[in-house]
């Protein structure tokens, strides 16, 4: 079963077309496999679309980038150490 900090604010999940709101969305999941589940967890990282139990799943991930204080988007993190960057 799915848990509620499973489901992030940068998802949105819709079934057979509609937007599921997170405790439909757990309500759901207490019906899935294991396989169904795992399935369904890695589409939540990646986003997609998939099929569980005759049902549609579309999964839009939306991706959040911080500004800093001049407004400009930041990169990822770099190591700090020398030898890391070869």
């Amino acid at each position: 079963m799915l848990s509620k900090q499973s489901i992030r604010k940068e998802h949105s999940i819709y079934l057979n077309g509609e937007l599921l709101e997170k405790d439909e969305l757990i309500e759901i999941s207490t019906e899935f496999s294991e396989k169904e589940e795992l399935r369904f967890r890695k589409m939540l990282k990646q986003g997609g679309k998939l099929t569980i139990q005759g049902n549609e799943f579309v999964i839009a991930r939306k991706e959040y980038k911080i500004r800093n204080s001049r407004g400009e988007y930041e990169d990822a993190a770099k190591p700090h150490r020398k030898e890391d960057w070869e």
